[in-house]
């Protein structure tokens, strides 16, 4: 089961529009919970007519605050939608395909044409809800069962794996009415050992902004909003840079793959999934590490030892490359050496 939380606040035509797509072109089994946020129109007479199981609060609690509320009466994997999205025929199938092609993923997002970050596919413009379904197929076709790991999805359409949802808990009210509760949560979810990817094959159509514009948060108001949640999330995490990097993300998985090969016996595959992870993610002391271990089976042992110490110098207190290096410095009959250059690390 695939519960589908679609937390509103007023804006009842966008509301009416995203359900009916999610109606007509949901195949899976789901549950509808939309959320009314306070709203001062009519909007849970819309949800119920469509089926949905309504809850109700009197204020606008935020996205996060109102995405809290229909987690307490969700089952199974959740998907957290806009109610400004048009979602095209086979969309939650493309995300579930997604999330359950290996245990790890922990969240799954799609393509879209109004997203921040590496979700954006720019310059699509529609006429038509047609023309949003051909562009979708089209795309599924040309990118079938395609994901890409990444360090950030947005929360305007976010399926979530229930064992992962159990592990990160409910949403960060403190962003109030919206923006940086996504990110708060994918770090979350990254922190509690799940991968994030993205759909490549997947895409949503989204208005976006709508209930922001609605509540006057453009211009300066917008900025100053965007400025105060940027804040609360920068105080909360100790995130280094590349912790926000698709591209460090996507080192993780070719490493993974490197892993893999290496068990699997295809040694010249390792060493080309290495190297490519290092290409990524440069300052990533694993990467290097693996590479020490998969030069050294292919008996480059002197460029193995020398590997194994940029990863140590990127990462003085990595235990694993400080005993590959301190057994290599044995089998080379290179101990004295080995030590005396970790001794010189630890002093700096």
């Amino acid at each position: 089961m695939i519960t589908i939380i679609i937390p509103v606040h007023n804006q009842i035509e966008y509301t009416r529009q995203c359900i009916a797509t999610v109606r007509a072109n949901t195949r899976a089994p789901y549950r509808l919970i939309v959320v009314d946020n306070g709203s001062t129109e009519p909007v849970a007479g819309v949800a119920e007519t469509a089926g949905a199981t309504v809850v109700r609060s009197e204020t606008n609690r935020g996205f996060a605050g109102g995405v809290n509320l229909g987690l307490a009466h969700a089952e199974g994997h959740v998907l957290l939608l806009n109610n400004d999205t048009l979602v095209p025929p086979g969309w939650l199938e493309g995300l579930e395909a997604a999330l359950l092609s290996a245990p790890d993923i922990g969240m799954a997002g799609p393509m879209s044409n109004y997203v921040s970050g590496s979700q954006l596919i720019p310059d699509l413009n529609f006429g038509h809800i047609d023309e949003i379904e051909a562009y979708a197929a089209q795309r599924r076709r040309d990118y079938p069962n395609a994901i890409r790991d990444v360090a950030r999805l947005v929360g305007f359409c976010l399926l979530i794996r229930d064992t992962a949802l159990a592990a990160a808990g409910p949403l960060d009210e403190a962003y109030g009415v919206g923006n940086f509760e996504d990110d708060d949560y994918c770090v979350r979810v990254l922190r509690a050992g799940f991968r994030l990817v993205v759909d490549e094959g997947g895409f949503v159509f989204h208005y976006g902004n709508r209930t922001f514009q609605s509540l006057g948060l453009v211009d300066s108001a917008w900025d100053r909003l965007i400025e105060t949640n940027a804040a609360l999330f920068g105080a909360k995490f100790d995130l280094r840079p590349e912790d926000r990097l698709d591209e460090y993300r996507q080192a993780l998985q070719i490493n993974r793959e490197g892993g893999e090969a290496l068990r699997g016996g295809d040694l010249a595959a390792a060493l080309r999934h290495y190297r490519d992870a290092i290409r990524l993610a440069p300052r990533l002391a694993r990467n290097h590490n693996d590479l020490a271990v998969a030069l050294w089976q292919a008996g480059a042992r002197g460029q193995a030892l020398e590997r194994i110490k940029v990863a140590l110098q990127l990462e003085p207190d990595y235990a694993e490359a400080r005993e590959n290096l301190l057994d290599m410095g044995r089998a080379l009959d290179r101990d004295a050496e080995v030590r005396a250059w970790l001794v010189a690390l630890d002093a700096r």
